[in-house]
């Protein structure tokens, strides 16, 4: 049985991973609480990237026998629109030999209005005023849920980022994959993984 720590406090998170990921291999998935030096609005690549890694890292150490770390950034991904961002998720999966597999959901435009409130920090659900009752709607269907009446949800769009992200491992081999080494420093990361 493998063991796979997800960075994370969002019940939403871990049931997309588990849905996936139970798919494919006799797994065990544990929440792991993490805290992240990202903004809570992550925007741009960078920091979605290193939003996702942070999380997988820190969950992958913080259990023992964990054989896998994932972390998931949701945010504002640059692109050629008119706003110049997509919303867009990104599951990173860390395994215990420093290998990296990274996978995005489908993305989409949002808004300026929106866009302009995230690049300030406010997350979609406040910045797009949607709230079902007193729930954050990350929590639930999220924005994408709400805005396509239910026809596709924010926990579909983290298990499409999450298949995404397994693809690699589903090869049988991760000799290619990108090192934790070499994502931090293309990241720039000086200080430490904490």
């Amino acid at each position: 049985m493998k063991v796979v720590a997800v960075g994370t406090s969002n019940d939403l998170k871990v049931r997309a991973v588990s849905r996936v990921l139970k798919r494919y291999l006799d797994v065990e998935v544990v929440k792991v609480p993490v805290k992240v030096s990202v903004s809570p609005q992550p925007v741009g690549i960078t920091e979605l990237i290193r939003g996702a890694l942070e999380r997988a890292y820190k969950a992958l150490n913080s259990v023992k026998r964990a054989d896998f770390g994932i972390g998931i950034e949701a945010g504002l991904l640059e692109f050629y629109t008119s706003t110049g961002f997509l919303e867009t998720q990104v599951a990173l999966m860390l395994d215990s030999k420093g290998k990296i597999s990274i996978g995005l959901s489908p993305s989409f435009e949002l808004p300026k209005g929106v866009v302009d409130k995230m690049i300030e920090g406010i997350e979609l659900a406040e910045a797009s005023e949607i709230r079902r009752g007193e729930r954050d709607l990350g929590e639930v269907v999220g924005y994408v849920g709400v805005k396509t009446w239910g026809a596709l949800t924010r926990l579909e769009l983290t298990e499409l980022a999450v298949r995404a992200a397994i693809i690699p491992w589903l090869e049988g081999g991760s000799e290619w994959l990108i090192t934790l080494e070499e994502l931090v420093r293309k990241l720039g990361i000086k200080e430490e993984l904490k």
